[in-house]
């Protein structure tokens, strides 16, 4: 990661003489689409004085765009495909994106087809195909870069990457 980063973790939440029941931490980060994780430790007085630490585990990964939004997960539940997985931080925006035709969608659909067998009409009605990479960050057509997602999910994952 690159840029300032500042944390505290400094701030008491209760202290009653020299006992500190607990810290506040908070960290501040450069603005990019990252992978983000929460963790930490927590601290307890224990018998005689002496005090143990315990870790809080990791909290899920959670990967953000450049405004703190986190990615809409979504896995078709035909294919499997995973929206999120395949997804990396560093892409390039391009001056233009590959053209996508109608006749690409055709060709996808019939590759789908032949792969996890026919979908119904409404089931393509209802869906959209979405590129995993997109188009305009180095994606292709190749059908490993392609999945159908519903098209409310497409729209929200498309306004996420406005601001990738």
């Amino acid at each position: 990661m690159s840029g300032p980063i500042t944390t505290n973790t400094a701030s008491p939440i209760v202290k009653e003489g020299n006992i500190t029941t607990g810290l506040l931490g908070s960290a501040v980060f450069p603005a990019a689409t990252t992978f983000f994780a929460v963790g930490g430790a927590w601290g307890m007085v224990g018998y005689n004085g002496n005090s143990a630490t315990y870790p809080i585990s990791l909290s899920s990964i959670y990967l953000q765009n450049k405004i703190g939004q986190n990615f809409p997960e979504y896995v078709d539940p035909v294919s499997k495909k995973d929206a999120e997985t395949p997804i990396n931080t560093t892409w390039s925006r391009l001056p233009s994106s590959p053209v996508w035709t109608t006749m690409d969608r055709y060709y996808y659909i019939k590759e789908f087809s032949e792969r996890y067998g026919n979908q119904s009409k409404e089931y393509w009605a209802e869906n959209q195909v979405h590129h995993i990479r997109p188009r305009i960050y180095g994606g292709n057509n190749d059908f490993d870069n392609l999945m159908p997602v519903p098209i409310e999910a497409h729209k929200l994952i498309t306004k996420w990457f406005i601001n990738y």
